[in-house]
């Protein structure tokens, strides 16, 4: 293995609108440098926004109870 870093701009390939107990959100999965591919949630001002194919930009990332997450917006 070897350890670089990867530009954290992407595409979207995927994605899904949810209103759960009448709060909006989405997920999506997000193809990143090298075919990498996340799935993450997708932050939008308007679902309009979103189409698969866009350019999307990872804006954060972590661990919380050790489970990974990603956070994308459309550029």
């Amino acid at each position: 293995m070897e350890w670089f870093d990867i530009n954290n701009n992407g595409r979207l390939i995927e994605f899904s609108a949810s209103y759960i107990v009448g709060e909006r959100s989405a997920f999506g999965v997000v193809e990143l440098d090298y075919n990498i591919r996340l799935i993450g949630k997708i932050s939008y001002d308007d679902i309009k926004q979103l189409k698969i194919g866009i350019h999307v930009r990872m804006i954060r990332c972590g661990i919380n109870d050790n489970e990974p997450y990603y956070e994308f917006q459309p550029i």
